[in-house]
């Protein structure tokens, strides 16, 4: 009996658990929606899905063309998913993983929204942007001084990520909505004829933007065909053509198999033409002067990009891993700068995007190292090359001249980065007060010849430089005062701080009124 009574109170026991942590999990469900997600998330049984929603400004207004970026919460190294809202504001994130994810949002002249949401979501998101979408329109009059309906009007400048086009109506008239702050630029073309462009500011201040008028006239061309370095057609590139000084509006085409072109319509004017291509590189970009209905022809070469190589370690051969690795092109020994033509990254990009991952191209190309150290740098420009390392708390890494002929490919190895020491101290003047902007450099041993490291004291008169392990000597300057040297410093494992204590120049008065002591080679002295 007590064998079957103590049974029958375990089973009670059980089922009084049982009970309590259902009505737990009941209670909790509806305070705590984001476990759902996070049960979601590691859950393979429910498959991937869309989170859809619409963009609006603050007064519901949908907004076109806004950027919508998503990636997994509190998991930056995971995929980037992006979309882009159509004329009506909605986008599609497509095939998202189940889970709690981080969006940012952001559109041209309105405040960048960020915000988590959990998916599958059980309905369409709305993101509201700060800020109210405002509206530019005009009428487009053809070479009759008639309003021209079917003619294509293109929106951009420096305050959209794209350009935006839309189809006069039939009476001539054309409009974009939901723009934010900023300056634009608008063209008309049909046919062989093209508008000047205009330009056109939104402010704060409210109000209606006066209606533009843009006239058609007789437009240029240039056509040719775009080659890589050993003469062969190349297909596909994108060719872009600038009005110098810039109208923030390039004419765009791409090569057909041939790798033949034609830009245009163009107004009268100077023109420089560039083209663009993955693994390719362009080194000049030749400029025009058009003239109303003419026809310039130009052959655009563009070299075959080389591509460095190799892998990134600490001094015990570890990987370093998400370490940016850049390839600089030089000329005459300067880093190199071009111009090229397009919107920058948005704000929202650049906050989340793996480095690299929306650069542009340039002579300046960065790569970053995935789980194993390993990197590629690609798409580079031959020639004289620098290749470096910037890691945090180590020490940067440089190796040049890197000459690299068109189509290379450069392994560069096992590249060490060391950590280094750091050095660390304060500049005083012979009261013990610091002494700001004071320059404080070191040399390797007792070499004079030595390229020196140089750095500056902080209004509290510290110092800090990190060097290589070693003996080094060190000096401090400041204005007004005589240097003073300390000859030999061992960097090594976690050296104390240093301590200089710098006299007035001799020929000016010390703070009490008497001589100064002269400059002199002291022993490192520590705090």
């Amino acid at each position: 009996m007590r064998s079957a009574s103590t049974h029958r109170q375990a089973i009670f026991t059980t089922l009084i658990v049982v009970a309590f942590l259902l009505a737990t999990c009941r209670e909790s469900k509806p305070k705590h929606a984001a476990v759902e997600a996070g049960a979601a998330a590691i859950n393979p049984m429910i498959p991937p899905s869309d989170l859809v929603g619409v963009v609006q400004d603050s007064r519901g207004a949908p907004l076109p063309d806004a950027l919508v970026l998503a990636w997994p919460k509190n998991k930056r190294a995971g995929s980037v998913v992006q979309a882009r809202s159509n004329s009506e504001g909605r986008f599609v994130l497509a095939q998202l993983q189940p889970g709690p994810w981080t969006l940012l949002v952001e559109a041209a002249g309105f405040g960048m929204l960020e915000s988590n949401k959990s998916v599958p979501a059980p309905e369409s998101q709305v993101l509201v942007l700060e800020g109210e979408g405002r509206s530019l329109g005009g009428i487009v009059f053809g070479t009759v001084a008639r309003p021209e309906p079917g003619a294509t009007v293109i929106l951009g400048g420096p305050s959209l990520r794209w350009s935006r086009e839309t189809v006069t109506d039939a009476r001539g008239v054309f409009a974009f909505a939901g723009l934010g702050e900023g300056r634009f630029s608008i063209r008309a073309t049909r046919g062989k004829l093209v508008s000047a462009t205009a330009s056109q500011v939104i402010e704060k201040s409210p109000g209606r933007q006066a209606p533009l008028r843009l006239s058609l006239g007789s437009g240029a061309f240039v056509e040719g065909r775009v080659r890589d370095d050993a003469g062969r057609n190349l297909p596909g590139a994108t060719v872009d053509v600038l009005a110098m000084p810039s109208d923030d509006l390039p004419v765009t085409c791409q090569s057909n198999q041939e790798g033949r072109f034609t830009v245009g319509p163009m107004r009268p004017g100077r023109y420089q033409v560039l083209a663009r291509l993955e693994g390719h590189v362009l080194l000049d970009a030749p400029e025009f002067a058009l003239s109303a209905g003419s026809r310039i022809p130009a052959t655009i070469r563009l070299v075959r990009g080389a591509l460095v190589s190799g892998r990134v370690l600490d001094e015990a051969g570890v990987p370093l891993v998400a370490v940016p690795a850049s390839v600089v092109g030089l000329v005459s020994g300067q880093d190199e700068m071009i111009v090229l033509p397009g919107a920058l990254p948005t704000a929202a990009e650049a906050a989340e995007l793996p480095l690299g991952s929306v650069a542009r191209q340039g002579t300046i190309r960065t790569a970053l190292t995935d789980a194993q150290g390993r990197f590629e740098v690609k798409g580079l420009a031959p020639g004289r090359s620098r290749f470096e390392v910037a890691v945090p708390d180590k020490l940067p890494l440089r190796r040049e001249p890197l000459l690299l002929a068109s189509g290379d490919v450069r392994d560069l190895g096992d590249v060490v980065v060391p950590t280094g020491v750091v050095l660390s101290g304060r500049v005083l003047d012979q009261d013990g007060q610091a002494l700001q902007g004071a320059q404080v450099e070191a040399r390797v041993g007792r070499r004079p010849t030595s390229l020196p490291i140089r750095v500056t004291s902080d209004p509290q008169g510290q110092f800090f430089m990190r060097v290589p392990v070693g003996e080094y000597a060190l000096a401090a300057q400041a204005k007004d005062h005589a240097p003073q040297v300390i000859a030999v410093v061992r960097a090594g494992g976690h050296p104390d701080p240093l301590e200089f204590r710098l006299a007035v120049r001799a020929g000016r008065p010390s703070a009490d009124g008497g001589s100064p002591p002269p400059a002199r080679v002291a022993p490192a002295r520590r705090r």
